[in-house]
């Protein structure tokens, strides 16, 4: 009979041996772990001559703009912990990886683009987040609903990048008209 039991709870994804400590050990160490890889990229970046520029909008100062971003890596890894607690199987796994794994490295790259591939990036890391929450909201809702303030995050970054990128670039120019410079000669 205890065979039985048993069998039936591994087959349902289910442990009695979870125990409330274990799990909240397991939240700290996925909570920190993207914040400790980020520390490891900072380290690396510095090394070479290289330091963050994080996104703070609406004359929030920078400093503002660091912490959003760490407790945006926060709230990755406590969904990665909401995700493993699941069980899951599939690639949800792999698209929360990879899009915490881009989101450290993104301060780091940030001031080697213009502001036309910034806003790319950021619509493309927004496109990603969307993604990534299509797979995990139906595997895990809370993990989707921890990873909500970074789709807000990255939306608004996408929009106001792009939006400046076409104010200032060439062939729009809207901020630039009436200000022609004389042909040189």
């Amino acid at each position: 009979m205890a065979t039985t039991a048993m069998l039936d709870q591994a087959a349902h994804g289910h442990q009695d041996t979870n125990t409330a400590p274990q799990a909240a050990a397991r939240l700290v160490v996925c909570t920190s772990l993207p914040l400790g890889m980020f520390g490891l990229a900072h380290l690396g970046a510095s090394a070479i001559g290289l330091f963050p520029v994080f996104f703070a909008p609406f004359g929030l100062p920078n400093w503002g703009g660091a912490v959003m971003h760490l407790v945006q890596l926060a709230l990755l890894g406590s969904a990665f912990w909401a995700l493993t607690e699941r069980l899951t199987r599939g690639t949800a796994r792999q698209w929360l990886i990879g899009l915490t794994a881009f989101y450290v490295l993104l301060p780091f790259f940030t001031p080697l683009l213009d502001s036309l591939q910034l806003g790319l990036v950021c619509t493309a890391l927004f496109l990603g987040t969307m993604a990534t929450m299509r797979r995990i909201g139906p595997a895990a809702p809370l993990a989707g609903w921890l990873m909500a303030p970074m789709l807000a995050a990255t939306g608004i970054s996408a929009a106001l990048g792009l939006t400046i990128a076409a104010a200032y670039s060439p062939p729009f120019a809207l901020m630039q008209s009436g200000h022609t410079q004389p042909p040189a000669g």
